[in-house]
């Protein structure tokens, strides 16, 4: 008989991609019976990934209000998940810390995944008037290290936060890193398109500490179109970037899903930005969208202010690394990469490979399979 895991978020998209594309649908495909709760009004629905293995989505109802969604969908996909009595419950937000110790019992297992360093997110929030941001942070450690010792085990994205949990005292630990799924058609990514207009692009949350303005600024000096794909999360700095006059160098998608991305961004753009700013949950992350381009076989231009971006950028050769609050350094590397076709080439080759032999999901699911065996 298989062993059930419900996978909880009221968060994050149904079809996100850590949470469905890659955990839910390994498991599916190595036997389990995968159930995911998500609380986004799009009703329940089961997807088919091939003819032995689905995922089964339900849907807890949406609530747009910010605080109701924090107490009432958590509570909502609570009771849902202790009706499905599950053999393992994955829970990816920590909204649901409180809920997770109510639903370990004796025979089940409880895991969180952190995704992030969620007490340090609360550092640099814009919408969290910044008089909150230390009591937050102070409160949101307080609930980490009381509730992840009761539960079965935390799951990480990183090995900075894999310390974090130690240090707690939290016994059982994996780290989990969100590598990209290697995908076939990406090999076949036309290379040196001299014959196209030059296009950079982003993927992602659109924030300030993103660099979001820095792009626009820079590839508009480069003489370059900026493709833009994601949601703002604060309206004001939304309107603020509308109103800069390089903003009509901008093609803005809005959020684009995951199955879609390379059909509208990734084969027409000819390199990738990722220019995060120094800041407490950034510092020692892995943004997945380096990953992504690199795949995609496209040069990056990348953040110093990120240890994983700067070394793989630096190791691979897949990309130039930049001050990402230097708008012309910015502007320089993307003309380089535009102007100096072997260059690019070459940069492309050497991402593409890097993300084939080592930074891919392949060795990631065999890791989650293994810890869920344990």
């Amino acid at each position: 008989m298989k062993q059930r895991v419900v996978h909880i978020t009221t968060v994050h998209k149904r079809k996100d991609s850590r949470i469905f594309y890659k955990e839910c649908s390994s498991l599916a495909k190595a036997g389990y019976e995968v159930i995911l709760i998500v609380a986004d009004g799009f009703m329940n629905e089961t997807i088919t990934l091939d003819k032995d293995s689905s995922v089964s989505i339900i849907d807890v109802g949406i609530e747009t209000n910010r605080v109701k969604k924090l107490f009432r969908s958590s509570y909502k996909a609570f009771r849902k998940s202790k009706e499905l009595k599950a053999d393992i419950y994955h829970f990816h937000d920590p909204d649901f810390l409180i809920f997770s110790t109510f639903l370990k019992n004796k025979t089940n297992r409880v895991y969180f995944d952190s995704h992030e360093d969620f007490p340090a997110l609360m550092l640099q929030r814009d919408y969290i008037p910044s008089y909150m941001r230390r009591f937050l942070f102070s409160i949101t450690t307080f609930l980490e290290k009381k509730c992840t010792r009761k539960i079965s085990g935390v799951i990480t994205a990183t090995e900075t936060i894999m310390e974090k949990f130690q240090n707690y005292g939290v016994k059982h630990i994996q780290v989990i890193k969100n590598y990209p799924i290697l995908k076939p058609f990406e090999a076949e990514i036309k290379e040196n398109k001299e014959e196209v207009e030059p296009i950079a692009c982003y993927v992602g949350g659109l924030t300030q500490v993103r660099g979001v303005k820095e792009m626009i600024l820079s590839c508009a000096m480069a003489k370059v179109k900026l493709f833009l794909a994601g949601e703002f999360d604060d309206k004001e700095f939304f309107s603020q970037m509308k109103s800069l006059p390089q903003w009509d160098n901008v093609t803005f998608f809005g959020y684009v899903r995951h199955e879609e991305l390379y059909e509208k961004i990734y084969s027409k753009a000819i390199l990738g930005l990722v220019l995060l700013h120094s800041a407490p949950n950034h510092t020692n992350s892995i943004p997945i969208k380096q990953l992504e381009y690199m795949q995609a076989r496209l040069p990056v231009v990348s953040t110093s202010e990120i240890a994983f971006c700067r070394e793989i950028t630096e190791k691979t050769g897949c990309g130039i690394v930049v001050n990402p609050l230097d708008i012309e350094q910015i502007a320089k590397a993307i003309t380089t990469i535009c102007q100096d076709k072997a260059l690019a080439n070459q940069m492309s080759k050497n991402g593409y490979e890097a993300t084939k032999q080592e930074y891919n999901w392949v060795s990631q699911e065999r890791n989650l399979i293994e810890f869920y065996n344990q």
